[in-house]
């Protein structure tokens, strides 16, 4: 990954973010939590890690199996991705994943998500200073 490039900080951002790990990972925050790397220092204060998961019944059947998830993003059509300014821009993924198991059996369920990333350049690197997520239609986590 170029943290001079927006793309590849973006892609790598939208990838991360959708990254679980059902032995180790309570919620799905957790994978926000480890991308504050890319973060601004404001936006990553807010990756707080909530009591529950969000998305548990989806992640049964993976846990059931140590699974984690595989995410692949390409970008989202439609025209959300722009430069806003030379150093502000927005980027927009399709993410699908799906959940790989440790047990060697199979572990059921997919997912796919609409993520909008903003970035913001500072002293020559790009930073994530939000992002946003949605299920598509038909696309959502399954087990």
């Amino acid at each position: 990954m170029d943290r001079t490039d927006v793309d590849s900080t973006a892609r790598a951002a939208a990838i991360l973010l959708h990254s679980w790990d059902t032995v180790v990972d309570r919620t799905e925050t957790a994978a926000a939590i480890r991308t504050k790397p890319l973060m601004s220092d404001e936006w990553a204060a807010q990756q707080i890690e909530p009591e529950r998961n969000a998305s548990q019944g989806a992640w049964l059947d993976p846990a059931s199996h140590g699974a984690y998830s595989r995410a692949q993003a390409v970008p989202a059509i439609g025209d959300t991705t722009r430069d806003v300014a030379d150093d502000k821009a927005v980027r927009a993924y399709k993410v699908t994943w799906r959940w790989a198991s440790r047990n060697g059996e199979p572990a059921e369920g997919t997912g796919t998500r609409h993520v909008t990333i903003y970035l913001e350049k500072h002293s020559g690197a790009w930073e994530v200073v939000g992002h946003q997520s949605h299920e598509l239609p038909g696309g959502g986590a399954t087990s």
